[in-house]
């Protein structure tokens, strides 16, 4: 792999392959482009008219590939595993032909999540005053760390976009972490962040010792109404496809389907 040290270097790359009917995952935006060139964790692999750039996370190498020529595979560095992404515009535009390519070349499918996305005006909710249930902004180091360990052992090590404490730290800071409390314990949290006007619910989990008592209905409840500034709000994230509960959960408020997905690919090396 040999690293990229400018973004005039990345640019040129990217001019060179990126074409016509070019199959690509990439959705990086330029900075974080430069956040990564900057700490020296971005480079490539490339061969004939093909090539993948890899950031170098602390457990994982993640691709993004820009693909021309389905009969040329690449080589990548061995050691740690390798994680993509691609996203595609719904089922009936699922990308087949390049999970078999990736599939050619040892990488397995992996986990698929689908976007939702709602309105204020289109969302059913009710305040429900669950007399167990304790919700409030997380304000205090003892919630930064319930809430790192708790994201942590709950999402997915390879595409649940874990959270650094320092990163939970700065969403505490900025009022962007709900802290549930079932019987005065620590329970759940939801993180979530305003983006282009839109209100992204990035994370949610609860601890298993609390799940079925109405914790994370709670928390999505008040993510929900605490940020409605007018009946167009919009609301969008991410879900499991299989995770049946949370799926019911977001159609139950009155999340739908938003048309996108992602399916990761996954190849761990003997």
């Amino acid at each position: 792999m040999e690293y990229i040290k400018d973004l005039e270097s990345l640019g040129n790359l990217i001019s060179k392959f990126f074409r016509k009917g070019t199959s690509t995952n990439n959705y990086l935006l330029l900075d974080a482009y430069k956040n990564h060139i900057g700490q020296k964790k971005l480079g490539f692999v490339a061969n004939g008219q093909n090539i993948a750039f890899l950031i170098e996370k602390s457990d994982f190498l993640q691709i993004f590939f820009y693909l021309n020529d389905l009969s040329e595979g690449l080589v990548f560095p061995p050691g740690k595993p390798l994680v993509m992404e691609i996203i595609y515009r719904g089922e009936q535009h699922k990308p087949t032909e390049i999970f078999r390519y990736w599939e050619t070349y040892g990488f397995k499918l992996h986990l698929t999540r689908d976007n939702m996305f709602a309105t204020f005006n289109k969302l059913n909710v009710q305040v429900n005053n669950t007399e167990n249930i304790i919700l409030k902004y997380a304000d205090n180091e003892k919630e930064v760390i319930f809430t790192e360990k708790l994201l942590k052992s709950t999402l997915d090590k390879y595409t649940g976009d874990q959270l650094a404490i320092e990163e939970v730290r700065q969403f505490v800071t900025d009022k962007n972490v709900l802290c549930a409390y079932h019987n005065d314990e620590m329970a759940g949290v939801l993180q979530f962040e305003i983006k282009n006007k839109v209100v992204w619910l990035g994370h949610i989990a609860v601890d298993e010792r609390f799940r079925g008592k109405g914790v994370a209905n709670g928390l999505v409840e008040k993510y929900i109404i605490d940020n409605n500034f007018d009946e167009n709000t919009k609301y969008q994230l991410w879900v499991i496809q299989d995770n049946l509960g949370a799926v019911n959960l977001y159609r139950k408020f009155g999340f739908i389907y938003g048309n996108k997905s992602t399916t990761s690919m996954l190849k761990i090396h003997n």
